[in-house]
């Protein structure tokens, strides 16, 4: 799970996994609300000190490198240069920002799916249909809820902020592959999956996250109580490296959105952090060196 803040100090929070068995509370938390482990939520905070932290953070030293040596060839021109960087459109009203408590956008990725994988295309609509028997959706809360629909893909040169060009043009030309076999393992032998799709999903998952930076940071500028937003997307990305996919995970989501809201906004202060069984390495990897992005994961 992941947050971000507008005004002051940007928070991500992010969840990816599947829980593990055996873990209580997590486990109870799964039965009120299934699979509800992929999102991330945009909001304030007061900013405070946390520099001295991060020479603490440890740094997971081996990375499975095999997708950048599959991804190292020439695609004859495939790669994309940096363009100029243009606001997105938000086509929300003003009032309806001000109104509302959360913003979220839904990206299930209906077509990245696996039968029988526990990272399959059933998650997203088993979370919406949890929140509205726990009556937190639209159809309960009114315009405290408000879902932003018909956002735009992140472009190339989103994802290509925070992974490598070789690795999203090879992905994005194993898409023919794909098409022609059903499914191919895009994580040397697994476990990460792709379809004909993914590449197209996985760009609109991260541009849920981008359009929710934008409405945010939108709504800070209108009031001092800006909403919180909630991405409810798939593929899952914070075990996704730089140079490669990796456990489920194809493009590091959160960490596209802070570099989209550091570049774009001009925010100088992000905290991520990561609640999840599992440590989110890649989004770890992407900041690692960035002294203005703070990562705290809680891993087991």
């Amino acid at each position: 799970m992941e947050q971000l803040l507008a005004p002051s100090l940007p928070v991500l929070l992010e969840s990816c996994l599947p829980c593990a068995r055996g873990n209580a509370h997590v486990n109870r938390t799964r039965m009120m609300l299934p699979s509800l482990r992929h999102y991330f939520v945009v909001g304030s905070h007061h900013p405070f000190s946390w520099r001295s932290i991060l020479q603490t953070y440890g740094r997971k030293e081996n990375q499975i490198r095999s997708w950048s040596a599959q991804c190292s060839g020439n695609y004859d021109g495939a790669s994309v240069s940096e363009e100029i960087n243009v606001p997105k459109k938000l086509t929300l009203p003003d009032n309806s920002l001000l109104d509302a408590h959360i913003l979220y956008c839904t990206s299930p990725a209906l077509g990245h799916h696996k039968d029988a994988h526990p990272e399959s295309n059933k998650r997203v609509p088993a979370i919406v249909e949890a929140l509205d028997k726990l009556e937190l959706s639209r159809k309960h809360r009114g315009s405290q809820v408000l879902e932003i629909q018909n956002f735009e893909p992140a472009s190339v040169d989103d994802v290509a902020r925070v992974h490598s060009r070789s690795y999203i043009t090879g992905l994005k030309k194993a898409m023919s592959r794909a098409s022609d076999e059903g499914l191919i393992l895009i994580e040397g032998t697994g476990p990460t999956y792709a379809t004909e799709t993914t590449f197209k999903e996985s760009l609109l998952s991260a541009g849920a996250g981008i359009t929710l930076v934008d409405s945010v940071v939108a709504a800070s500028k209108l009031g001092p109580n800006p909403p919180l937003a909630f991405a409810l997307i798939r593929p899952p990305g914070h075990h996704a490296v730089p140079e490669g996919p990796m456990g489920f995970c194809v493009f590091g989501n959160i960490a596209v959105a802070a570099r989209y809201a550091q570049h774009q906004h001009g925010l100088k202060r992000v905290m991520i952090i990561d609640f999840d069984v599992h440590h989110g390495n890649g989004t770890c990897d992407a900041f690692y060196d960035d002294p203005d992005i703070f990562f705290l994961s809680t891993h087991q």
